[in-house]
């Protein structure tokens, strides 16, 4: 009888710790479902509506070329939707962890065009959950030291 309370004691740790790893991978992968309609939706077909809906306010981006911008100038550059919908995409490895309210995915991408690999990029995505939605709210693109070399996208918007 002694060892009862030590076993029911045992079980409640163990069922609290389980389902706190259940609701943190329930985020990891609202997270990812974020990502995926991200890298979806960035191009110069679905972009105005995803910037719209699916896109904080203090949207920051940092690409592999240079180039930072905020939310009004990344919608406004149609160069780099257009070169960034003509691509598939071939995510390599990722990894996301979730903080609260914010979800970090880092990774590294491959992006094909006609069945050729033109460019590889290590990426850091970063997402904020507002109002119950999963909002993308930060980039920053490196390209990775195998990567094919890559021309800027054309001048002009």
């Amino acid at each position: 009888m002694k060892k009862f309370p030590l076993v029911l004691a045992m079980l409640i740790v163990f069922s609290v710790a389980s389902a706190q790893q259940s609701a943190a991978s329930e985020l990891v992968k609202e997270v990812e479902a974020a990502e995926t309609l991200m890298f979806s939706q960035m191009n110069y077909e679905h972009a105005a509506e995803y910037f719209k809906n699916h896109v904080s306010k203090d949207f920051i981006t940092i690409n592999a070329d240079g180039v930072m911008a905020n939310k009004q100038e990344a919608a406004a550059d149609t160069a780099r939707l257009k070169m960034t919908g003509s691509a598939q995409l071939k995510i390599v490895e990722r990894k996301i962890r979730v903080y609260g309210t914010v979800g970090i995915s880092t990774g590294r991408a491959q992006a094909y065009v006609n069945g050729t690999m033109v460019v590889e990029f290590l990426y850091t995505a970063i997402f904020v959950k507002e109002n119950g939605d999963w909002k993308y709210t930060g980039w920053q693109g490196t390209l990775s030291k195998d990567s094919p070399h890559i021309a800027p996208p054309p001048s002009g918007k």
